[in-house]
């Protein structure tokens, strides 16, 4: 059976090799940010806060160290029924912070476009539109980019062995792979080296 091509964006699976537990970090869209998000988009530290004290995030492009991915959206008192931040809109969200953490992501390739022995390779990663019924981010993992190269947004951890994620043969394009990010935005600072 053929993979479905459901764009996800990044989910978080585990942290500092432990299973990911939902810790997250509250965070803000400002209302300037003309751009919208969706739960799965990458985002970056935006050099902004709010004035209860909350870090501002915008999404991330693919060559920006991230910080972390949007896990939820806090409820909008004012739109009760909206599943994703819309543009120009100050939007509180949750996220799972990048350094230390695998997230699962849904490449864009097509068939053997990547493969069992790619494990370990690096490759960038898109932005597309996400959903605006169910808030989903449309990222991918940019499978034409998979190479050596260590300045690539991410690292191929593994490939998800799921009986719904066809690894191999006709119809193993969209598969699911468990990545990292290769420079994050909030690595930890090395001192005294």
């Amino acid at each position: 059976m053929a993979n479905t091509d459901g764009k996800f964006g990044f989910r978080p699976v585990n942290r500092d090799g432990s299973p990911y537990n939902g810790a997250t970090l509250r965070c803000a869209f400002a209302a300037a940010d003309a751009t919208a998000a969706f739960i799965g988009d990458a985002v970056v530290l935006d050099g902004s806060g709010t004035t209860d004290g909350y870090p501002g995030v915008s999404q991330a492009a693919a060559g920006e160290p991230v910080f972390g991915v949007v896990t939820s959206f806090d409820a909008n008192p004012d739109g009760l029924g909206d599943q994703y931040r819309k543009a120009s809109t100050l939007r509180y969200c949750k996220v799972a912070m990048a350094s230390g953490s695998f997230f699962e992501v849904q490449e864009d390739g097509a068939d053997d476009a990547l493969l069992a022995a790619d494990v370990g390779f690096n490759a960038d990663f898109v932005v597309a539109a996400g959903d605006t019924t169910y808030g989903i981010s449309g990222m991918e993992l940019n499978a034409a980019t998979e190479a050596t190269t260590s300045t690539l947004d991410l690292q191929i951890v593994a490939l998800v062995d799921r009986a719904d994620n066809q690894l191999s043969g006709t119809g193993n394009a969209n598969k699911s792979v468990i990545v990292k990010f290769n420079d994050p935005q909030d690595k930890p600072l090395r001192t005294g080296v």
